[in-house]
């Protein structure tokens, strides 16, 4: 009999419960494993989404080449012949809370446009960016505004855009290589407030210097 308890009281002793310390550890492994699963997801979403939008940019400068070859002209939003354009108001996507705010933010395309997503906030302080356009005719800048929420310096990289959305009422407009919206601030160039990288732009303006700043 003693023989038979001691195998049963080995058995038992095999199949005891958890410690406390090592349910804490599983809880910790799990939760580590948890996080590592969350950030890739949300790394795989975010280049998911900036391959789209980077697509998008792409395509409307596909549409607005043949709409030229059609026509003789750029979609055009303004007759302003100034190099920087300071008084011309670029047309916004319909979700843009600044500028035109309009679904047809490149006019006589008669397509679909890209919109851009009203809850996302990426780009230089979390701020939301749009979908921007402006041309008077001969050139063009078509941008996806600080919507890129990864500073970026070699995907649709240009230094010309717009400017910072100021207030939901202010106007839009081109800028070539602005120091402000570029991210110097003081004579210090400052990465995480470069609008430039946090955008993808196309256009067909070569006569801006683009030079970066120091650091950029």
């Amino acid at each position: 009999m003693r023989w038979i308890f001691l195998i049963l009281t080995k058995r038992i002793k095999s199949l005891r419960g958890f410690t406390i310390i090592e349910l804490l550890i599983a809880i910790v492994v799990i939760g580590i494993l948890a996080a590592l699963v969350i950030i890739a997801w949300n790394g795989i979403q975010e280049r998911a989404r900036d391959a789209r939008i980077r697509s998008g940019v792409s395509d409307m400068r596909k549409l607005v080449e043949i709409y030229n070859t059609e026509y003789g002209n750029y979609p055009k939003t303004t007759n302003n012949p100034q190099a920087n354009w300071h008084a011309a108001d670029a047309r916004t996507d319909a979700n843009c809370s600044n500028g035109s705010s309009q679904t047809d933010w490149i006019p006589g395309l008669n397509v679909i446009l890209p919109q851009s997503d009203p809850t996302a906030s990426t780009g230089v302080n979390g701020i939301k960016g749009c979908y921007l356009y402006v041309s008077d005719g001969t050139d063009y800048v078509i941008s996806a505004w600080n919507m890129i929420g990864t500073s970026q310096s070699s995907v649709l990289y240009r230094r010309l855009g717009f400017r910072q959305f100021q207030s939901d009422s202010s106007t839009q407009f081109y800028t070539c290589n602005d120091s402000g919206v570029g991210g110097v601030g003081g004579g210090v160039y400052d990465i995480s407030q470069d609008y430039y990288k946090h955008s993808y732009t196309i256009s067909n303006i070569t006569n801006c210097n683009e030079t970066p700043p120091p650091g950029a």
